[in-house]
């Protein structure tokens, strides 16, 4: 199976495409289409990608992958693979995701 998201950084015109895929070991691989050199880099590590790595904030090797590279500290595209990630893995049902369309970060006046 595959899952993809798609993650409009507007802040820095980035647009990245993450894909999800169950792999032979029944684990998850991590691509994306992306011009941002730094979304690159952190998607290059992330295979066969546990539950562990999915669902543990303080063990998994998604977010201890953000920490690591040289990336905004205020990207989204690390909930990105996550969505994708649980999508892929049955965390989040992908008719509840299609239904919804979107998650938002909106920026608001004073």
């Amino acid at each position: 199976m595959t899952s993809k998201v798609m993650v409009h950084m507007n802040i820095c015109d980035k647009v990245s495409t993450v894909t999800v895929t169950t792999n032979e070991n029944d684990n998850y691989d991590v691509s994306v289409a992306s011009s941002c050199a730094n979304v690159k880099d952190y998607v290059e590590e992330l295979k066969d990608l546990t539950l562990v790595d999915l669902t543990d904030k303080m063990n998994g090797r998604v977010l201890d992958r953000f920490r690591t590279v040289k990336m905004s500290a205020n990207c989204a595209v690390p909930s990105g693979v996550l969505t994708a990630a649980w999508i892929e893995a049955g965390l989040i049902a992908k008719s509840r995701a299609r239904e919804k369309g979107s998650n938002v970060i909106e920026f608001l006046q004073d």
